[in-house]
């Protein structure tokens, strides 16, 4: 399972460690919740694609109705027998009430990174400074939706630190998370969530078909670029001058085709790539130094002027194979030094770790990884691929 899809899926189910739950019924719905919501990550192929389907697979209502139940004290507090016997002693006060939230209080406060959650908690203890009649204190609850903001500011604690530790370049994480926090902010029922949350997700899959082009381009332009630097270094090895010669001229001509393809049908032409930060990202094979791609590590920024010269002083001119062969480029492409590949990526790593320390979702994590040790259990760690060397 893609190791943001196990982060979020713990981000959920880590709730309903934080409630006693008396009621079996209400016990194996967590249970069943729990192996579909798993069920759900395992089956998608990244982070995006779970955050997708999880609102209309049906499963996001199923929680903030379990969330729901749980935490309302009639269906948690175990059968309906125990329930009676309870209602026929005398009322208790408003504080003695509200007392009743306390263990899942204390639940989330030893989380340490649900602080929203913690705020919502505390708004409900504090109904009881407010007033000690018990019908009164019911409409507080209901009119400021005080439990309803348990569910809401619950998922504020998932998404919140998900979007801090996301490069905020990358808009098709960035602006989901935006909308979907919005509507954790404003929506005021389960129905309206789970409706608002189904129209987000629409709307972003059709931002995700454009969103993505901004990768790929990038990356096949770069890719036929190297291409061709790579066949005119092995040509003047002179081992197989034939055939390197024609693998030359032809992948001069896939990188020409490629370029006249993106400029001619969406206008980017060379210095569009460059000029968006997002786009000239991919243009130097990036790779991650955490688990979000906040940081990444890069090929030499001169490589972009590499591409520039040979785009439009080789590829894109006139000049014959011979001329070109006897061009001397004014600058080097860098790879990665053969031998030092790997200390420079602990070098970069350390340094990701250091400017990533201070974010709450890299603390949760951390902390997660020190929990899993101590069980023998690993963690997934981040995807990265091997840059040219």
């Amino acid at each position: 399972m893609d190791a943001s899809i196990q982060q979020t899926i713990l981000g959920y189910t880590g709730v309903f460690a934080a409630f006693t739950i008396g009621s079996e019924k209400l016990k194996n719905d967590v249970e069943c919740f729990i192996a579909e919501l798993n069920a759900l990550g395992e089956g998608c192929s990244d982070f995006m694609d779970f955050m997708t389907k999880f609102p209309s697979s049906g499963l996001q209502q199923k929680y903030s109705d379990l969330v729901a139940n749980i935490t309302s004290p009639a269906t948690s507090s175990g059968d309906a027998e125990e329930s009676k016997s309870v209602s026929e002693k005398k009322l208790p006060t408003v504080k003695e009430f509200l007392e009743q939230y306390r263990p899942s209080y204390n639940a989330v406060l030893n989380g340490g990174f649900r602080l929203r959650a913690q705020k919502a908690y505390e708004n409900i203890f504090a109904v009881a400074e407010r007033t000690e009649d018990l019908l009164e204190m019911n409409i507080i609850l209901e009119k400021e939706k005080l439990l309803w903001k348990i569910v809401t500011e619950d998922l504020l604690d998932i998404y919140e630190p998900i979007l801090a530790a996301t490069d905020p370049l990358n808009t098709g994480v960035v602006k989901q998370f935006e909308k979907l926090m919005h509507i954790c902010a404003s929506a005021e029922s389960d129905e309206e969530l789970s409706f608002r949350t189904d129209i987000a997700v629409q709307e972003n899959q059709k931002f995700q078909y454009c969103f993505i082009s901004r990768i790929t381009a990038p990356i096949i332009l770069s890719g036929a670029i190297l291409g061709y630097i790579l066949c005119k270094i092995k040509f003047r090895t002179w081992q197989q001058p034939q055939s390197d010669l024609l693998a030359l001229i032809a992948q001069r001509q896939a990188v020409r085709n490629t370029y006249e393809l993106f400029q001619n049908t969406f206008g980017w032409d060379f210095e569009y790539f460059v000029n968006d930060e997002w786009m000239k990202l991919w243009l130097l094979v990036p790779v991650n130094l955490d688990i979000n791609g906040r940081i990444r590590q890069v090929l030499d920024p001169q490589n972009i002027e590499v591409m520039r010269e040979i785009l439009f002083n080789e590829v894109l001119t006139d000049k014959s194979i011979e001329d070109i062969l006897l061009h001397e480029q004014q600058h080097v492409y860098y790879f990665l030094l053969d031998k030092k590949a790997d200390e420079i990526t602990r070098k970069y790593q350390a340094e990701a770790d250091r400017l990533n320390a201070h974010l709450l979702y890299f603390k949760y994590q951390s902390q997660l990884q020190s929990m899993a040790e101590n069980k023998g259990v690993k963690l997934p760690e981040k995807h990265t691929e091997k840059q040219p060397k």
